[in-house]
């Protein structure tokens, strides 16, 4: 993984952990698929940071004293939308669920090019729930 992208995941990181929905970090798996470069990866609107503004404003905590770690995979389609959601870790059904229900109500993204050309590029995003929610 180039160097920008890892600095890219580290501000991430420092960005969201005063947050009570963190992302650890954001992997997106383009390579198998695409081989060659994308010129410009999938965006929420806003940037990561709205992403988790948005999810922690829509999220019904179901037990708001537990910590947890989530890992959660969709594909951002050429139009923007959202398909394709996977819980790949998951604490509880509740919490799935309720993650699943948030990210049907996203906003469409900006999708990633590739060459000039919108293409779907699946997205995995750990989400981790702090006690002090």
């Amino acid at each position: 993984m180039d160097n920008w992208v890892k600095q890219v995941f580290i501000l991430l990181v420092l960005l969201f952990l005063s947050s009570d929905v963190r992302s650890q970090e954001l992997l997106m798996d383009t390579e198998d698929v695409y081989g060659a470069e994308i010129s410009q990866y999938p965006e929420f609107p806003g940037g990561m940071e709205e992403f988790f503004n948005f999810f922690n404003k829509e999220f019904k905590a179901q037990n708001s004293k537990t910590e947890s770690k989530n890992l959660v995979s969709f594909n951002v389609e050429p139009d923007g939308s959202i398909k394709k959601i996977k819980l790949l870790q998951f604490s509880d059904i509740e919490t799935g669920e309720e993650i699943i229900r948030v990210l049907k109500m996203s906003p469409k993204w900006k999708p990633a090019m590739k060459n000039g050309k919108a293409i779907s590029v699946e997205m995995k995003i750990p989400i981790v729930f702090t006690s002090h929610r």
